[in-house]
């Protein structure tokens, strides 16, 4: 006997539930918009609704440390969760709060009184902002660690262009700050140390039985011989050395919206990186 949706725990009936248990997504694109420009590393809102729809329910507390321009948030607002971010950046902050009270007016609804914002703070202060086992979701998207190893000297406006797409593509993604606290301009060791900090604090202010969601891609050292770096792969085990069960992993295929690119011809051949992964981890019970 199938168990009415109504009563099961997201409000998916058994077929919504099927249908939706595929584990590679490649129908989560949704069209970019003027502001997706202004940050450059955004998910798609729909990708962000159908994590929210199949991992959390109505009135539950959704939350993003990474909240960039409010993407979560907004997705939350939408689907009728409580929506909470945080971000470093105060020009993403000031974005993201624009574009939740312009959502919210859009929606014609009595959302007023629930809670839908980003807060301009660092990561590893969110359990200043939220209360211990209070949060149902967590969907983020951390910032790309800083893979450039070049000496000083090798950087600046005056390097020639390199004829190599491998490296080119390296230094598509600029720096969204200068801060030394960005996640962004950390080395690869010293971020992943540092998310540490944040899984266990998200750990804290989850329920029991919530969902911890990271959105990450793979990266090759371009200054390192194109070494191939398993992001994904640390991610899982940076989750599990803090207490996280390692519940799923769904692939998100980007391929039909990445250009593919002609790499290592014809010395040493190399696939283009065109999928990202959602790494899913849930609370154990008895924490």
């Amino acid at each position: 006997m199938t168990m009415p949706a109504d009563e099961t725990f997201n409000g998916l009936s058994a077929k919504e539930w099927t249908v939706l248990s595929k584990n590679v997504w490649n129908d989560v694109s949704s069209p970019r918009q003027s502001h997706h420009l202004l940050h450059g590393a955004t998910f798609p809102a729909a990708l962000a609704e159908r994590v929210l729809s199949l991992y959390s329910g109505r009135g539950d507390i959704v939350f993003d440390p990474f909240a960039g321009i409010g993407t979560t948030v907004i997705a939350a607002a939408k689907l009728d969760r409580v929506g909470v971010g945080i971000e470093l950046q105060e020009q993403f902050c000031k974005l993201a709060s624009s574009l939740i009270d312009k959502e919210k007016m859009d929606l014609f609804s009595n959302k007023e009184s629930v809670r839908h914002e980003v807060i301009c703070d660092d990561a590893r202060a969110l359990d200043k902002h939220l209360y211990s086992n209070s949060v149902q979701l967590t969907l983020s998207a951390p910032p790309y660690p800083n893979l450039d190893t070049r000496p000083p000297k090798a950087k600046g406006p005056g390097r020639p262009r390199k004829s190599d797409p491998l490296e080119e593509m390296s230094e598509r993604v600029p720096a969204h700050s200068l801060r030394q606290d960005d996640f962004g301009n950390f080395g690869y060791p010293m971020y992943l140390e540092e998310l540490k900090t944040v899984f266990r604090k998200v750990l804290n202010v989850t329920r029991e039985g919530g969902y911890s969601i990271w959105v990450v891609r793979d990266q090759r050292d371009t200054y390192d011989g194109a070494r191939y770096i398993p992001v994904h792969a640390d991610i899982i085990n940076l989750g599990l050395s803090t207490g996280w069960r390692h519940h799923d992993l769904i692939v998100w295929d980007q391929n039909d919206q990445r250009r593919l690119m002609l790499l290592g011809y014809p010395n040493v051949f190399y696939s283009n990186l065109n999928c990202s992964y959602l790494v899913v981890f849930r609370k154990p019970k008895d924490k």
